[in-house]
C-alpha cells in the first residue's frame, strides 16, 4: 500500500468517527435549539478568555475541554420541565447519572459518558431566575472545582451571561 492510499485510508477512517461523535451532541441541540432564548458556544481559547484574574485553578479545571455548549431556555421549557425528556434520551443511549440535586428553588442535573476516546457531559441547572442546558466534550478537571470555589473573588471572571442582554440588537444611544 503506498503512502497516498494509506493517507486517504486513515482520512476516511477519522471520517467516519465524526458522525458518531456529533450524534451524541444531536438530541441536545435538537431540544435546547426548540427551547432557547440565548445560545453560548465555548472553545478552550474562548474559557480561557472569560479568567480575567487568570486563576491556575480555573486553567486546569477547563485545560482539557474541547467544546461547551451553554443555552438559556426559555419559560416554557422551565415551566412544563420537558428538560427531563432531554436528561432521559441521554440515559438511553448509555450516559450515567453523576449528579442530580434538588433543593430550595434550585436544580441541577449532570449525566456523563467517559471513556478512553472522548467523553462527553450533559446536564440542566434550574433557578429561580433561569434555566440553562448545557452540553460538553472533552476531559475536566472536577477535583480542581473545590479549589477554585473558595478562591474567586468578585470580577474573577466575565460574566458572559450578563453580555450584551438586549434581545433587539439596537445599542442604547448615548444621550
Amino acid at each position: 500500500m503506498t503512502n497516498i492510499s494509506k493517507l486517504i485510508l486513515v482520512f476516511w477512517l477519522l471520517a467516519g468517527l465524526f458522525p458518531a461523535l456529533h450524534a451524541q451532541e444531536t438530541p441536545f441541540k435538537n431540544y435546547a435549539d426548540a427551547h432557547k432564548d440565548r445560545k453560548f458556544c465555548f472553545y478552550p481559547s474562548t474559557l480561557r478568555m472569560i479568567n480575567i484574574a487568570q486563576n491556575p485553578d480555573y486553567y486546569e479545571l477547563v485545560n482539557g475541554i474541547e467544546k461547551l455548549l451553554v443555552y438559556t431556555l426559555d419559560s416554557a421549557a422551565k415551566a412544563n420541565q420537558s428538560y427531563n425528556g432531554l436528561i432521559t434520551s441521554y440515559r438511553k443511549i448509555g450516559f450515567d447519572e453523576y449528579v442530580s440535586m434538588s433543593g430550595g428553588k434550585t436544580t441541577f442535573i449532570l449525566y456523563g459518558k467517559e471513556n478512553k476516546a472522548e467523553n462527553q457531559f450533559v446536564g440542566v441547572m434550574k433557578s429561580e431566575d433561569a434555566m440553562y442546558a448545557f452540553y460538553l466534550r472533552g476531559r475536566i478537571g472536577w477535583q480542581k472545582i473545590p479549589a477554585l470555589m473558595q478562591s474567586f473573588q468578585t470580577g474573577d471572571m466575565i460574566n458572559i451571561f450578563d453580555l450584551n442582554k438586549q434581545k433587539s440588537g439596537k445599542r442604547p444611544r448615548n444621550k
